[in-house]
């Protein structure tokens, strides 16, 4: 079985946090093993933006914004 990537999970037993992460099967708590849902509270993520404000670019970030500034991102230039 291949690996594939989750974004914004969070355990529904103990309330741990998984922002990136990757697996095998399906996303799992690090902490206490049980299966993790969708963390709808999650601040989201981002691949491959550019921040216009502070002229940074990002190939994957766990943010829906630029962690510098806070400017909203934009495709690559």
């Amino acid at each position: 079985m291949g690996m594939s990537s989750y974004f914004g999970y969070r355990c529904p037993k103990c309330g741990s946090t998984v922002d990136i992460g990757a697996t095998s099967g399906r996303p799992s708590c690090p902490t206490c093993g049980t299966t993790m849902v969708p963390n709808e509270g999650a601040k989201g993520s981002a691949a491959n933006v550019y921040c216009p404000k502070c002229e940074a670019s990002y190939s994957l970030v766990n943010s829906n914004k630029c962690p510098q500034c806070g400017a909203p991102f934009s495709s690559l230039p």
